[in-house]
């Protein structure tokens, strides 16, 4: 799953960002996607962190739809900027693009956790209630045997 992870939250788009365009874009475009990107990348360092510190095993779902959060919101921002922005800031279709298809998946992996971690929830408050969460224990012979 960690390989997964990083091959969905690679940056190779924001590379693209950084170098086309200051090329093609006026100075504040290249300021403003350079502080949006820079906000993408320390929520994608937190989720690779998660990953990296899991080794392999399975994360926890509440823990990886709580960091998954500030990327969803830093790339809903940057997608906002580059959709209002695109031609003033001579944005490329192919990076807004790349960026669509990189949220897609990431809010994809969001909601499943966040959807699992809810159910996990849910089942350990069942449990606690007495509500069935789990296998009901057979009650013990009573009497002589």
């Amino acid at each position: 799953m960690a390989r997964i992870l990083s091959s969905v939250f690679s940056t190779f788009f924001v590379g693209a960002i950084c170098v086309a365009v200051p090329a093609f874009a006026d100075q504040s475009c290249g300021d403003d996607l350079q502080k949006l990107a820079q906000r993408r990348e320390a929520a994608l360092s937190g989720i690779n962190g998660l990953v990296a510190a899991a080794h392999g095993k399975q994360l926890d779902p509440a823990i990886f739809c709580a960091r998954s959060a500030p990327l969803g919101q830093a790339e809903t921002a940057m997608l906002a900027y580059m959709l209002k922005n695109k031609d003033w800031c001579q944005i490329p279709d192919a990076v807004i693009e790349q960026l669509k298809a990189a949220h897609a998946k990431s809010v994809g992996f969001a909601s499943k956790a966040c959807n699992v971690a809810a159910q996990m929830k849910k089942m350990k408050e069942q449990a606690a209630q007495g509500g069935g969460g789990g296998p009901q224990a057979q009650p013990l012979p009573a009497g002589p045997l």
